[in-house]
């Protein structure tokens, strides 16, 4: 998946707003450099820290996504670490031209989504618990901005979209294979079905329990039919799809913390 400048927003406070750090072991520096948000292994140039690849990643992706000038990206990247004075932001300015041969925005989408997808996915008791263990690494000024950036995307249906797009990306070249028609059922039908099965999850994860219950529908009425040509996994396969459709009928409702408590009768 892409970035886009919709994405930039949210991407560059929880890339700026964490360091990922190491003791020193040595000029070869090896160990794992460890964030909040993520890790990176191996040598990236920089001993201690990676803040300031980290600032000067994000003034290529203001610069690549928003076509900003050098100054303006730089000047963004200190407003949102509070680095707003003259000499603040002409640091951070040089930092990039010292630092932008080797400093790539490439180790953090990846990150950005997966986090994206915890935001949206826990409670608001598990967000201010980690929102309480950042603070106290951090500092109560980056908690209280992170928390603003936090409940700002959960309100975002541009984001939200954008997550499901991201949480459906392993299926579309099974949605694609699916829908091509090119299957033969005498002798693709076990590919037909797994594709079915697992789509059908992925929707389920995504609350879209009607696509899911009708995917895992047809690969269980696949597994009917063709089954007896592989008798023991058929014997297996057919109980767990009933089931997970089973849980699929259940009626499912919203309980507290802003109804995103789940449960199901």
């Amino acid at each position: 998946m892409q970035l886009d400048k919709h994405d930039l927003v949210y991407l560059a406070p929880f890339v700026l707003l964490d360091e990922a750090t190491r003791a020193s072991s040595g000029k070869r520096q090896t160990r794992q450099m460890k964030g909040f948000w993520g890790a990176r292994q191996g040598d990236n140039g920089m001993r201690g820290s990676d803040k300031r690849l980290r600032r000067t990643a994000m003034i290529h992706a203001f610069r690549e996504i928003e076509g900003m000038s050098i100054d303006k990206a730089a000047s963004e990247v200190g407003t949102i670490l509070g680095m707003q004075t003259v000499a603040s932001v002409n640091v951070i300015r040089a930092d990039y031209y010292q630092h932008r041969k080797r400093a790539s925005l490439d180790f953090f989408p990846y990150h950005f989504f997966i986090w994206r997808e915890w935001v949206f996915e826990s409670s608001e008791e598990t967000l201010e618990f980690f929102l309480g263990i950042y603070g106290r690494e951090f500092g109560q000024v980056r908690r209280r901005r992170l928390s603003e950036v936090i409940e700002k995307m959960r309100r975002d249906p541009e984001q939200k979209a954008r997550n499901r797009t991201w949480l459906l990306e392993p299926g579309r070249p099974k949605r694609t294979r699916i829908e091509s028609n090119h299957w033969d059922p005498e002798r693709d039908w076990r590919f037909l079905a797994t594709d079915l099965w697992m789509l059908g999850r992925l929707h389920a994860r995504i609350g879209e329990r009607a696509e899911a219950k009708a995917l895992l529908k047809r690969a269980l009425d696949i597994w009917k039919a063709s089954g007896h040509q592989l008798p023991h996994v058929q014997a297996e396969a057919i109980p767990a799809l009933k089931r997970e459709i089973s849980y699929l009928s259940r009626r499912c409702g919203s309980v507290g913390d802003g109804g995103r408590q789940r449960y199901c009768l």
